[in-house]
C-alpha cells in the first residue's frame, strides 16, 4: 500500500469523520433523539453527499472506466438514497409513510452493488474454494439473524419493516464476509475495506435495536451515524487502493 496515496485519498473521508464529530460536539446539550433529529437531518445529509462526491471522484477521475470502484460509486449513491429516507424528512414521510421500509431497499441494493465490487477485483472462484470463507459467510449471515430476532424484531412495529430488515441482515452480512474474506486472501488495503465492513455491521445492528425496534436513546442517531460514515469512508478508501 503506497503510504502517500493512501493519506491523500484519506483526506475526504477523515475531514468528514472530523465535521461530524464537531457538529455532535453542538448538539451535546440537546437531551432527546426527537429534539435532535431535526437538528441533525442537513448535516447528516450533506456529509453523506460528500461521501457520494468522492466515490464518483474515485469512479471518473482517478481510476476511470475501473469496474470496483464504478460499482462502489453506485453503491455510495444507492446508500445517500437510502440516508433521505432513514433521515425521515417530513416531507418523505407524508409522500411514503414510512420511510425506513424504503431505506432498507435502498441499502439492500448497495450492499449487493458492495459485493459485486469485491468480487470484480477478487474472483468467487477463489473464495468458494476456501473451506473458512464457507464457514465465515455462515457465521456472518447467520449471527445478524440471531441478533434480529434477540433485539430488533417487534411485533408491534410495522411487518414491512421487520420483514425487510430481516432480510437485509443476509445481504449485509455476506457483504462483511466478502470484505473480511479478501483481506485474508489478499492483505495490505483489504484490511481497510474489511475494517470498514464490520462498521457497517456495528452501524446497522445499533440502528436495528434503536430506531427499528422503536427505542429512542438520546443518541440514537450519532452513535450509528458515526460509524456509518467511517464504515463508507473506509470501504471506498480501500477499494480505491486496492
Amino acid at each position: 500500500m503506497d503510504n502517500g496515496l493512501f493519506w491523500f485519498l484519506a483526506v475526504a473521508p477523515l475531514t468528514v469523520i472530523v465535521s461530524f464529530v464537531v457538529h455532535w460536539l453542538t448538539i451535546a446539550g440537546v437531551d432527546s433523539a426527537e429534539r435532535r433529529l431535526p437538528l441533525c437531518r442537513g448535516a447528516y445529509l450533506g456529509l453523506s453527499a460528500q461521501l457520494v462526491a468522492f466515490a464518483w471522484l474515485i469512479a471518473l477521475v482517478l481510476q476511470p472506466a475501473r469496474t470496483a470502484t464504478l460499482l462502489a460509486a453506485g453503491a455510495m449513491t444507492l446508500s445517500f438514497v437510502g440516508d433521505i429516507f432513514n433521515l425521515q424528512f417530513d416531507a418523505v414521510r407524508k409522500r411514503v409513510g414510512e420511510p425506513l421500509f424504503y431505506g432498507i431497499l435502498a441499502f439492500a441494493a448497495a450492499q449487493i452493488l458492495y459485493i459485486a465490487a469485491f468480487l470484480s477485483v477478487i474472483p468467487p472462484g477463489i473464495l468458494v474454494s476456501s473451506a473458512w470463507f464457507l464457514a465465515l459467510l455462515a457465521v456472518l449471515v447467520i449471527v445478524p439473524a440471531v441478533l434480529f430476532r434477540l433485539r430488533v424484531y417487534n411485533p408491534e412495529r410495522p411487518v414491512s419493516i421487520m420483514r425487510a430488515a430481516f432480510g437485509y441482515g443476509f445481504i449485509l452480512g455476506a457483504m462483511a464476509a466478502v470484505a473480511v474474506a479478501a483481506a485474508v486472501l489478499r492483505g495490505g488495503s483489504w484490511y481497510v475495506v474489511a475494517a470498514g465492513a464490520l462498521c457497517f455491521l456495528l452501524s446497522d445492528a445499533i440502528m436495528g435495536e434503536t430506531t427499528m425496534y422503536g427505542r429512542h436513546p438520546k443518541t440514537e442517531f450519532q452513535v450509528p451515524w458515526f460509524t456509518y460514515l467511517a464504515a463508507q469512508g473506509l470501504i471506498l478508501l480501500g477499494l480505491a487502493l486496492s
